[in-house]
């Protein structure tokens, strides 16, 4: 294995760790000290992969971006009405934000002390929720969604909805993962879906 990959894991290892920590005992209450006990390492180690604890933040959410927009890349690309393609983009997002760096993520988005930070994660959302108001715009004007679906309320409803599920959801929980998606599926096409079903 090269080096590169190697840090690479041990990076994902420790956002991991992190994410936990940070989910369970809260972020200001989370010290670097207390991740690398969890890593098994000593904290000079830490540095060489993090530069501090907001750093894990950012990452965390590099990653969240990278595999977001990422779905959004494929849903893009296997076309389909606007409704098939927000389906699509439901489904896989439920999946995403299960993962504990995501879940890490979408709890403690925002609370950056830097600016710059702050601002670059104001416009990562940002451009999230406006690739989303643009299926759902589709979907309204193919009539596969219904026609007076605002496309920006909806984006905004639909992300506040299921970003909760993070607040609750537990892998060893009563509700599975494949129950969980089907009940969301449900309410969203109950609610959106239009009368054209082109695709």
């Amino acid at each position: 294995m090269k080096r590169e990959e190697k840090r690479q894991q041990k990076l994902d290892a420790i956002l991991r760790h992190a994410a936990k920590a940070f989910m369970e005992n809260g972020y200001y209450k989370t010290s670097l000290d207390d991740i690398a006990k969890m890593q098994k390492v000593t904290k000079p180690t830490l540095y060489y992969y993090i530069k501090n604890k907001e750093d894990i933040l950012v990452k965390c959410e590099n990653v969240a971006s990278e595999r977001i927009n990422g779905l959004l890349d494929e849903v893009e690309a296997r076309g389909g009405t606007g409704f098939e393609q927000l389906y699509n983009f439901v489904r896989g997002y439920i999946e995403i934000i299960t993962d504990d760096i995501i879940r890490c993520h979408v709890r403690h988005r925002g609370q950056r002390e830097d600016p710059a930070a702050r601002e670059a994660s104001l416009k990562m959302h940002r451009g999230i929720e406006q690739r989303v108001r643009g299926i759902i715009a589709k979907g309204v004007e193919d009539g596969s969604i219904r026609q007076d679906a605002h496309p920006t309320i909806n984006a905004i409803l639909l992300f506040d909805a299921i970003n909760g599920i993070t607040a609750w959801y537990r892998e060893d929980g009563a509700l599975d993962m494949t129950a969980l998606t089907e009940q969301i599926l449900a309410l969203i096409t109950k609610g959106m879906e239009g009368n054209c079903r082109q695709g």
